[in-house]
């Protein structure tokens, strides 16, 4: 992730995975991101090349390697696509060929100035034509695109809003989040039924019939990612906290008296965005620390409800502080015995003192 590294591209396997070979390699700063294939001749493909490198205090996201390569050969060889793309230095790209008509071939591209946006080819990537600007909101996070099984003209376009085109890309209408979770990230559509499609994100799993005007959302899976986890001293039942991925901090009791054991009422929210450490006083669990990104962090009594910013401020004339997306966090557990460490050490002392 924070270098460069000789493994990346696009690698081909031709026994059911047992073993691969590298078939589409850049150079060590660049990597294949998306590739899709003709259903017509599985020679046929077209891949997604992504320069970018990530530091902690930047994301260098492109370079003039990205671009859009195609294959003829079943990767053999490959060719780099140019005709109506960008040029420059290019973000991730989003590939989709479309089953109704494999000729047709959509594009969602980062590019550098207002040169990006999404393109649409109607002769297998020969040339291409930009249909409009719209680009994914964090391109490096999403940049997935999936057409409609039916209707080669409809394309549906994977973001923190995730968007429908009906007119090849001409104009984009939001998919409703009446009830439902942002940021998507998976999608499966029917393809014998276009008005039934599951989407993946941030907030679970949801099942539209209706072409996505309604969403029902499968509540019986445990697939919350929690980044942190810590327990407190709490009785009878110590309780265990921990900051999950955009969804809360929360916290819920290890054990209850309830013959259904713990169920969802249980936990309790603590702070909203994508929760980190969640830390209790160890002289008082009531007190709970907890944060969420780039540094947000709040002192939370659970006792008065009462929930206070606790976040470091730099001073008048400093530089602003540079938060980091997860930042750590310690509360000390020996604070206590420290205390008394200090005074008896004291005691010592002050006899030491008037015994000479």
């Amino acid at each position: 992730m924070w270098g460069p590294g000789g493994d990346r591209g696009l690698y081909k396997s031709t026994d059911y995975g047992a073993t691969w070979d590298s078939v589409l390699y850049i150079s060590p700063n660049t990597g294949v991101t998306d590739v899709a294939m003709d259903p017509r001749d599985p020679d046929v493909l077209y891949a997604a090349s992504y320069q970018r490198r990530r530091h902690v205090w930047t994301l260098i996201n492109g370079g003039p390697e990205g671009a859009i390569h195609k294959s003829t050969d079943g990767g053999k060889t490959w060719n780099k696509l140019t005709s109506g793309l960008p040029s420059g230095d290019i973000g991730r790209i989003g590939l989709s060929v479309s089953t109704v008509n494999p000729d047709y071939i959509y594009a969602i591209i980062e590019a550098q100035g207002k040169s990006g946006g999404f393109f649409k080819s109607t002769n297998r990537g020969v040339t291409w034509e930009k249909m409009n600007e719209v680009v994914s909101s964090s391109a490096q996070y999403y940049s997935e695109i999936f057409c409609d099984p039916i209707d080669v003209n409809k394309v549906y376009l994977l973001d923190t809003f995730s968007q429908i085109t009906t007119d090849c890309g001409k104009t984009f209408t939001p998919i409703s989040t009446k009830g439902r979770h942002v940021d998507d990230h998976a999608f499966w559509i029917n393809p014998g039924n276009p008005n039934h499609f599951l989407i993946g994100g941030d907030g679970g799993i949801y099942e539209t019939f209706d072409g996505g005007l309604s969403f029902h959302f499968k509540d019986n899976l445990p697939i919350t990612q929690f980044y942190r986890v810590s327990v407190d001293n709490h009785e009878p039942f110590y309780r265990v906290m921990g900051g999950t991925q955009d969804n809360n901090s929360m916290i819920v009791p290890s054990q209850t008296i309830n013959e259904e054991g713990i169920v969802n009422a249980d936990f309790i929210p603590l702070v909203g965005g994508d929760g980190y450490e969640a830390l209790t006083d160890p002289d008082n669990p009531n007190i709970i620390y907890c944060l969420w990104q780039y540094g947000g962090l709040t002192r939370h009594d659970l006792q008065s409800g009462e929930i206070t910013s606790i976040k470091p401020q730099e001073g008048k004339g400093d530089h602003p502080y540079r938060w980091n997306w997860d930042t750590p966090l310690i509360v000390s557990l020996m604070q206590t015995d420290f205390m008394l460490l200090q005074i008896k050490f004291l005691e010592v002392m002050i006899k030491e003192t008037r015994g000479r």
